[in-house]
């Protein structure tokens, strides 16, 4: 059961607006066009600190700006909001996940002091980053990356492995170490999976025309595959879908998600079912979207509530109950069902959010 008074970490999406266009990522189709439905908000200073107030912020010891819509240098106020947390709540870990493309050097020197890392998603060089990182200008990262680890700021370099990529490893590893970087960290995809949750080997990018460009590929290299892939298939899933214990990994680690509108999940895995070319034809879509309509506003989001009375109501908890009945999401199932973690897989090298 998620209570409050457990909870130490929480994940905070800050807006739904982006400058890429990831092939993988529910905010647009296979690369291209924005999904029409995706709602167009950022968090702002004022709304955070009603939400995030004094108690809340002592009460945790993370908090990390991500995304699974939007990337958070795309929020107007992240450096305000980052400011204010470190002024009220100075001994929280506070860590943003960014693909480094966006703002600039000036920037990232100034949030240097304020935040105790900054993941950047870099998933090759200069002349592979841009096939999954599409609209992100390399030599961009770099400069913003060399900016923060040079006004102090710890730099920690995530690099999602593809067969387009899975070459340059090794040589990304050597660079991250000359230009500073603290830590290296290989990421074993899990996301070649269609809206059936059956594997697929490829997935198509398009234009924001929906013309077929070209299409990536998950690694041959077995030293970055996610092995769990390979056990995925020898499941009977349906079965598996309807019949595994799920352990969440939100539950089990005291974690919460808070997406860009304010609606309270277990995690961004639940949260990327309400929005997405592929999620909406699910019936984890539908079922996700009737529970949030059965408890209403109030119990859903923190624009409505506050985070201690949502997370102790009716909708988390109607969450977990569905594990054991009719409306248990798929997604659950995939990303936390006991016999495969794939997940663990996916970030066994990453150690950001390690305590130091």
């Amino acid at each position: 059961m998620f209570r409050y008074s457990n909870v130490k970490e929480i994940e905070l999406a800050l807006t739904t607006h982006c400058n890429a266009a990831c092939p993988q990522c529910p905010r647009n189709i296979y690369g291209g066009k924005t999904i029409d439905n995706l709602p167009k908000v950022s968090w702002d200073l004022e709304s955070f600190k009603k939400t995030f107030t004094l108690e809340v912020l002592n009460h945790i010891q993370r908090l990390y700006f991500c995304g699974t819509y939007g990337e958070p240098l795309a929020c107007k106020d992240l450096l305000v909001i980052s400011k204010y947390v470190k002024q009220v709540a100075p001994s929280i870990r506070l860590g943003v996940h960014t693909n480094g493309g966006l703002k600039g050097p000036d920037l990232f020197k100034k949030l240097a002091s304020c935040v105790d890392f900054i993941a950047f998603g870099i998933d090759g060089l200069a002349d592979t980053n841009h096939i999954y990182r599409r609209n992100v200008v390399y030599s961009k990262v770099i400069a913003n990356a060399t900016a923060f680890i040079q006004a102090g700021g710890h730099a920690e370099w995530d690099f999602i492995v593809f067969r387009h990529n899975q070459h340059q490893v090794e040589t990304a590893r050597e660079l991250s170490k000359e230009l500073g970087f603290s830590k290296f960290n290989i990421k074993r995809t899990s996301r070649f999976f269609n809206k059936a949750h059956k594997l697929v080997n490829s997935v198509p990018v398009q234009n924001t025309k929906g013309e077929y460009e070209y299409s990536i590929y998950a690694p041959t290299d077995l030293q970055y595959y996610n092995s769990n892939l390979d056990r995925w298939q020898e499941l009977d899933v349906k079965n598996y879908l309807k019949t595994t214990c799920i352990s969440c990994n939100s539950m089990n680690h005291n974690t919460l998600y808070v997406d860009e509108s304010g609606f309270v999940f277990p995690c961004g895995w639940t949260s990327d079912r309400l929005y997405g070319y592929e999620a909406e034809q699910t019936l984890d879509h539908k079922k996700i979207k009737q529970m949030m309509d059965n408890v209403g506003l109030k119990n859903t989001n923190v624009h409505h509530n506050s985070l201690e009375n949502i997370v102790n109501g009716p909708w988390l908890q109607m969450l977990v109950e569905s594990w054991t009945n009719e409306n248990r999401l798929e997604r659950c199932a995939v990303m936390c069902g006991s016999q495969i973690n794939l997940l663990g897989e996916q970030n066994l090298d990453v150690s950001y959010r390690i305590q130091p």
